[in-house]
């Protein structure tokens, strides 16, 4: 009794404090759907350079995407002439790091983490791409349009159903909306809003200051005559929070809360002592490998489990090789890229993450020793009224978002999911 009781505890502390910053992200992964063009990014992609593969991994940061999803992604970048050595960098810090994973690791470690986790996914994309470049730069490659079709068939079988996407122009597959085109897109509609409000009877005498036009002025009447392809500031507010609040969550909520109940686990079940050792912390690192390379999680669902391996006495450095490998390396994924790209990119994608994030994890925990600096995991709510109000409010509203997203048919779909990771390594 005693021992659910703090594992109850546990589930809790870890919604209210991800909860706020996990709505916020997803919020922001709507809007950086809708803000950056695909095929101004390809541009970037092409050519088989230190830039190209610099860029990529810089795009790949804040893009909200499991190592699953970002793979139909990378088919469609190749396709359109992305080098194998950006696709290589794209493919590691898009599942690795995300707006909603760092602002959750915001959350549990504060600001210094949270910039550390995405810098050290940049820099390990940075050496694979490099590598890619020098090693199969004259590797013969199969036609773009049967990897395509490969990769799609592939998704079908190992990989999330992302076939439910709405396109916000039917006829574009690009979601793509120029800012200034949803600036004023929203202006038109906040003016048309101000002036339903001031033409209701008793409030007439009420002229809403953000819609007042001043001599010299005009409203803006020819906002949608501008942009004739795309729909109203309506549609557009809609498929930003559908995409956030339905396809990126669909893909998270199940592993959110494995990860929650896994981290709960960890924190009761593992004794404070078990790492006093000097021996125990270097055979921390691989076991954080053998856990985190073969097993699909999530960015965001990884944080929980980290926090509480780091409050039970992980190192850092063994908890970042957790937060790096898992979310970016699984069985499945692992697969569709042999298939598509061969054994040799298999292997330096593989290789890199495991090799480069090993050797950040071991220079983390060292440079932590030589400075004296103490990582403290945040498993407490805000003392401040306001704050703790916000985080319960926000964890009820995640509470009714993953219970809405469960019967819509999420919970079916990350089971699955977590079943076509563990099968391969249930075989062996």
């Amino acid at each position: 009794m005693i021992w659910f009781k703090g594992f109850a505890e546990f589930l809790w502390l870890s919604f209210t404090l991800l909860a706020p910053m996990l709505l916020l992200g997803l919020f922001l992964s709507g809007l950086i759907h809708v803000l950056i063009s695909r095929e101004a990014v390809l541009r970037w992609f092409r050519d088989e350079s230190v830039k190209s593969v610099s860029t990529s991994a810089l795009i790949g940061v804040p893009m909200p995407l499991c190592s699953c999803s970002v793979v139909p992604i990378v088919a469609e970048m190749r396709r359109k002439g992305a080098s194998r050595a950006a696709c290589m960098s794209f493919l590691i810090t898009a599942p690795e790091t995300g707006a909603d994973s760092i602002l959750v690791t915001n959350a549990f470690f504060g600001w210094l983490p949270a910039f550390f986790r995405p810098f050290a996914s940049y820099v390990t994309a940075l050496v694979a791409g490099i590598v890619c470049i020098g090693l199969i730069r004259e590797e013969p490659t199969r036609s773009d349009e049967a990897a395509l079709a490969q990769n799609h068939d592939h998704c079908h079988d190992d990989c999330h159903d992302h076939e439910s996407h709405e396109k916000l122009v039917p006829e574009e597959d690009d979601c793509y909306v120029p800012l200034p085109a949803l600036r004023d897109l929203a202006i038109n509609r906040f003016r048309e809003i101000g002036r339903t409000v001031s033409s209701w009877r008793y409030v007439s005498w009420l002229t809403p200051g953000f819609y007042i036009e001043r001599p010299g002025t005009r409203a803006r009447e020819d906002v949608p005559t501008k942009y004739p392809h795309l729909p109203s500031f309506t549609t557009i507010a809609r498929h930003i929070l559908r995409y956030g609040f339905v396809e990126i969550a669909d893909d998270i909520v199940f592993a959110l809360l494995v990860g929650v109940a896994l981290g709960g686990v960890i924190y009761l079940a593992i004794p404070a002592d078990l790492l006093d050792h000097e021996y125990a912390r270097w055979l921390s690192y691989p076991i954080m490998l053998i856990f985190g390379v073969p097993l699909y999680i999530c960015a965001s669902a990884s944080t929980p489990i980290a926090a509480a391996l780091i409050a039970k006495g992980f190192s850092p450095g063994a908890a970042l090789i957790f937060l790096m490998t898992g979310p970016a390396t699984n069985s499945g994924t692992v697969a569709i890229i042999l298939s598509q790209f061969g054994t040799r990119y298999a292997s330096i994608y593989v290789g890199s993450v495991v090799g480069v994030t090993v050797a950040i994890g071991i220079l983390v925990d060292t440079l932590i020793l030589w400075s004296g600096y103490e990582l403290v995991v945040n498993l407490a709510t805000s003392e401040s009224t306001v704050i703790a109000f916000t985080q319960i409010a926000s964890a009820v509203a995640l509470f009714g978002l993953i219970a809405w997203r469960f019967r819509e048919g999420a919970l079916t779909r990350g089971c699955k999911d977590l079943w076509q990771s563990v099968r391969p390594i249930l075989r062996r």
